[in-house]
């Protein structure tokens, strides 16, 4: 069997599993942005990009490290070992950060109430604790258990979201099903804002703890110094490379609430809420990238050794990136029906005019995780760290300096910039130490002429709505089907593993 389409089968589970949860969270954003206003959105927006950064310092690489050190043996003492220094190290962690919520939040903003950080001192300690349990079952090419599971809990979250937010609020209000008023009085008390928000997250992700059940049976708490020592020593350079990367992709949140110029039009809060929306948006590029590493990453492990792992890695850097840039024409063509169908109040439509920047840049992060297999399977995870440290140190710098004077493109510039530099240096290292041969130039053509059909036909109006929303998908669907002439029937790259 063809490995690329093995790869490309797991890819569709975890896909599937990614489609299906962002499609539910895209419903979260028509939720927010119909009762939330450009500043709540914003505090929101705000501290979920300290969830996503936090997160990577409860799990400091122990995912990466237990595909690396499983592959090389079965050994349950990789599981035991790095689950239970997880479970330890979110232990302490969340224990500090709720109570000393008080005490904290200073550091988040003087409008950041204590209670925010409490919920999000135990939803972090969740998503950590559950992290391993599901990489196992990526590593057992469990896609589907995986796929139902998180699919379940979003699902959830979205429900309880709608429930808080919307219908039980409205019941209360009297505007229908007023016979249930007296039950919802009795549940829900009303008046807690986005701190409901927070309340579904925790109560959906309760859900992960039965539902992975068997996992956390199997079990024991201790931690084997033999085997986690080489674990921990493989890790740390990822934590930090994943801390920096992390805020290469959310360092926004935190630097242009405090940096956006009021001379705009918008406080912080504000900025940050419509600027948001359009990462929101484009985030749908990031369901193909995030189940593409979700099935590579074991993928890449398992085939390291294997003598035709260069020319294999090389065809699956291809069909990513044509897959990925017929994604990008789809949504960049498409702004208008997309944001009339996720964006209920017009404010939120401010900032999408850098939405094919901020699809550029995804897709050269996903360039970035595929060149990075080079120094996870060799072990040189410390170049992980220095080419994540180059692209913060340009969200730093490129944030505080553009963001003042050129307001959101400066935001989505850095965020291009960042990647684009990741990419290069891990490509030039790479030679080095595994050479790959891979075939640039034709993709680089197939990137600029996507773009050229999103700058050039975006702008063309052809009458009332409906006509425009007809021409943008029916361009779509022509550029999907010339890739797919030029490149889909190719997909025949066979290889037998050699040990």
């Amino acid at each position: 069997m063809s490995q690329i389409r093995k790869l490309a089968g797991q890819t569709a589970y975890y896909g599937i599993s990614s489609i299906l949860a962002r499609v539910l969270n895209f419903l979260l954003l028509p939720i927010w942005t119909e009762r939330l206003d450009a500043a709540e959105y914003g505090q929101v927006t705000y501290l979920y990009g300290f969830t996503a950064l936090f997160l990577v310092l409860y799990t400091f690489g122990m995912e990466t490290a237990f595909f690396r050190f499983s592959s090389k043996s079965n050994d349950d003492k990789v599981y035991h070992s790095s689950t239970t220094a997880i479970i330890l190290i979110s232990t302490l962690l969340s224990g500090i950060l709720y109570f000393g919520a008080d005490k904290f939040s200073f550091l988040f903003g003087e409008d950041i109430a204590p209670v925010y950080i409490e919920y999000l001192a135990i939803i972090l300690f969740i998503d950590a604790i559950v992290a391993i349990p599901f990489a196992k079952l990526r590593q057992q090419e469990k896609a589907l258990k995986f796929a139902v599971i998180r699919t379940l809990v979003v699902s959830i979250t979205i429900i309880l979201n709608l429930l808080f937010i919307i219908v039980f609020p409205d019941i209360l209000a009297g505007k229908y099903l007023e016979a249930l008023k007296p039950i919802v009085n009795a549940v829900f008390s009303g008046g807690k804002g986005i701190e409901y928000i927070f309340i579904a997250n925790i109560l959906a992700n309760l859900l992960y703890l039965p539902l992975l059940w068997r996992e956390f049976s199997q079990l024991r708490l201790r931690i084997d110094w033999t085997t986690f020592k080489p674990m921990l020593y493989y890790a740390l350079p990822l934590f930090a490379m994943g801390l920096a990367g992390m805020f290469n992709e959310q360092g926004y949140t935190i630097i242009m609430k405090n940096v956006f110029p009021e001379s705009m039009g918008n406080s912080g809060s504000e900025a940050l809420g419509k600027f948001g929306s359009a990462v929101k948006l484009s985030v749908i590029m990031m369901l193909g990238i995030q189940a593409f590493r979700y099935a590579a990453e074991p993928f890449f492990f398992n085939h390291a050794d294997n003598r035709q792992a260069p020319e294999l890695f090389a065809k699956i850097m291809h069909y990513f990136v044509v897959f990925n840039v017929v994604i990008l024409v789809a949504i960049g063509l498409n702004i208008d029906l997309i944001s009339d169908i996720f964006l209920r109040r017009p404010e939120y439509k401010e900032a999408l005019f850098v939405l094919p920047i901020l699809l550029l840049a995804k897709l050269f992060y996903g360039i970035y995780v595929n060149l990075s297999v080079w120094f996870k399977i060799k072990d040189k995870t410390i170049f992980g760290t220095y080419f994540a440290g180059a692209g913060a140190l340009i969200t730093v710098a490129g944030n505080i300096l553009l963001i003042p004077a050129m307001g959101y493109i400066g935001s989505a510039l850095t965020s291009l910039t960042c990647y684009i530099l990741m990419s290069a240096l891990c490509y030039k290292y790479g030679v080095k130490y595994f050479p790959v041969p891979y075939r640039f130039g034709k993709l680089f053509i197939y990137i600029l002429i996507g773009l050229a059909i999103v700058y050039s036909l975006g702008g063309v109006q052809v009458g009332n709505q409906w006509l425009q929303y007809g021409f943008d998908l029916v361009i779509t669907l022509l550029f999907a089907g010339i890739m797919f002439l030029l490149e889909g029937r190719s997909v025949n790259y066979k290889t037998k593993r050699t040990a």
